[in-house]
């Protein structure tokens, strides 16, 4: 067991039980000195997410560690590559999910306007993760609003230094006057050599 997970559960223990925190620690380091475990976590889960450019919940997130648990295949055991196995399925349904939860996605988004050099990013790694939804599908419906019949696209933040692939499409339709939000089909990056000398 990793002393900075045993000085966790010793903190958690102490806050709860209103014990020492040494002595949890001692207890807890005297169980696990005959014992190994390796601790994956749901901030594992939203790390594997994350490279593979997927928005996801917390909650869902933790849905799928347990799935990775109890599907465990001992004589393979659980690696990032299973992470990303049981992220392959996962599709987070932004029509399904209602509004006032969209703070609970969990990523760095981008807005941008195709062929165009400027993508905006809400939301900062590592330390701004969670929240950032919101401000991207407002930032991008406004971008919709100034110019009617241009898509404007919401994506993942993988790495700075990568195109984020479009999640979702937000256009305004002449004559309406709210933005409709569709699921990307087309597969459009940020601003690229190609779109450089097309312009």
């Amino acid at each position: 067991m990793y002393d900075y997970i045993l000085e966790e559960m010793a903190d958690a223990i102490a806050k709860e039980l209103h014990v020492d925190r040494n002595d949890a620690l001692s207890v807890l380091n005297g169980y696990w000195q005959d014992k190994i475990a390796h601790v994956w976590q749901v901030d594992d889960i939203l790390e594997a997410a994350r490279r593979a450019g997927k928005p996801i919940t917390r909650t869902d997130a933790a849905g799928l560690l347990y799935n990775v648990f109890d599907h465990l295949d001992s004589s393979l055991g659980i690696s990032w590559t299973s992470l990303g196995v049981a992220l392959e399925d996962y599709h987070f349904d932004l029509k399904t999910w209602p509004e006032e939860k969209y703070n609970e996605v969990h990523g760095v988004f981008k807005v941008w306007r195709k062929g165009n050099p400027i993508a905006h990013q809400i939301g900062m790694y590592p330390n701004k993760m969670d929240g950032n939804l919101p401000d991207a599908l407002a930032l991008a419906k406004t971008m919709a609003i100034e110019i009617p019949g241009e898509p404007v696209f919401v994506g993942l933040a993988n790495y700075p230094d990568e195109d984020a692939t479009p999640w979702w499409t937000i256009t305004l339709i002449a004559g309406d006057t709210e933005p409709i939000i569709e699921e990307s089909e087309e597969p459009c990056t940020l601003y690229s050599q190609t779109n450089a000398s097309a312009s």
